[in-house]
Parts: C-alpha cells; sequence; structure tokens
C-alpha cells in the first residue's frame, strides 16, 4: 500500500504512458512485474502503475525520497535498457512534481482497494500556475457528502507549467454522476488552460517489502 501526503516531502512523479493499444499496455507491465521490491533501489518510496480503461495510457504515479535519488536512478545502465525498452511500446510523459494539499483522509493506494482513479493534468502558463493552484486547492464542502468520493491529492508541477490532481472514487458512476451535477463556470475558463484526463486503476505497486 501507498500514501499521500504532504508531510512525507516526496519527490513525485506522474509518468503517463502512452501506448498503441492493450498489447502495449500488457508489455509495460510485464516489465515493471519482472522489477524487485523498491528497497533495492536505493532512494525509491514506490511505483504505482494504473492501467487507463481505454486501453492507450498507463499512469506511474512514482515516489522517491529526493530527486538525487530519482537522477542517479535515471543515469543506471539497467534503467537506460528498460526505458528503452518501454518506448519502443509507448510514447512518455514526465511531470515531476511536489504535493501542496491532500483532502482528509488521505489517499491511499493499495491493491486490495482498487478505486476509480481520475488524474487530472491542467497545463497552463508558468504565470499562472499560482492561480490554477488556488482553483484546485479550495474544496467545495458538498465534497464530504458527495456520494462515491473518497479523497484526493493535488500537486505543483516543479517546471512551473501543470498542476496535477490525483483523485479517488469508489466507481465510474459516482464520478460520471458527480459530472452531471449542475455546477457553476470555473475561473480557470479564463486562463485558457490545457486539461487531460486519465481513468484507470490500480494493478501493480512496486513497494518497499
Amino acid at each position: 500500500m501507498s500514501s499521500i501526503s504532504v508531510a512525507d516531502g516526496c519527490f513525485t512523479l506522474f509518468n503517463i504512458f502512452h501506448t498503441d493499444g492493450p498489447e502495449g499496455q500488457r508489455v509495460l507491465f510485464d516489465q515493471w512485474r519482472s522489477l524487485p521490491p523498491a528497497n533495492v533501489q536505493p532512494g525509491l518510496v514506490s511505483g504505482n502503475f494504473h492501467r487507463g480503461f481505454d486501453g492507450l495510457s498507463v499512469v506511474n504515479y512514482a515516489q522517491w525520497e529526493s530527486k538525487e535519488a530519482y537522477d542517479a536512478f535515471l543515469s543506471e545502465r539497467a534503467t537506460q535498457g528498460r526505458l528503452g525498452s518501454a518506448l519502443d511500446v509507448s510514447r512518455l510523459d514526465t511531470i515531476p512534481c511536489e504535493v501542496v494539499h491532500t483532502w482528509d483522509p488521505t489517499p491511499r493506494i493499495a491493491l486490495d482497494e482498487p478505486l476509480f482513479t481520475v488524474v487530472i493534468v491542467v497545463r497552463s502558463a508558468p504565470g499562472d500556475q499560482a492561480q490554477v493552484l488556488k482553483e484546485m486547492t479550495h474544496d467545495p464542502e458538498e465534497l464530504a457528502t458527495t456520494p462515491g468520493y473518497v479523497s484526493h491529492a493535488v500537486h505543483r508541477g516543479l517546471t512551473g507549467e501543470h498542476v496535477v490532481k490525483y483523485a479517488q472514487w469508489r466507481d465510474e458512476e459516482s464520478f460520471r454522476a458527480f459530472l452531471s451535477r449542475p455546477q457553476e463556470p470555473s475561473p480557470l475558463d479564463a486562463l485558457g488552460v490545457e486539461v487531460q484526463l486519465y481513468f484507470g486503476e490500480i494493478e501493480y505497486i512496486r513497494e518497499r517489502s
């Protein structure tokens, strides 16, 4: 099981793999399942791999003790080889982040409770990131009584261009019902942000044994 907390201070990455279809997803998961536990890799806290319901994406929510530990991992020859194999069947977008806000209770990622996961990636001009963060860290009171809602965490992209929300729901029906409710226009609309949504479910966790 993994947890998401501001207090943990993890260097966090959303590694989003785009594949041509379910076969590409399968190849990626086969590769990751062959890796040893996280404690074998210095500085790795956990890797949380979500299979996209669209059949075209895999989101790895990766937690590291520090950026230095992650950079050392990237420089290893074995890592370069595995990354090359992964890129044979996918295209990769990486968003380095820090956790800046969580719901109470904070999110837990567990294989025995595969929740409907929504990863919302908002890209804006660097000068607008603070405004995007302000809006995305404002939690409406009605969330506490929204059927099916579990938790979320908001992340600030370290390049200044992204804000990413990792949200958990009991099931897709609850999420769709929430979206169908009348809602006020978002202040983000005026900023001209780019929004991408990824729907999936946790399938594999590389954690410390």
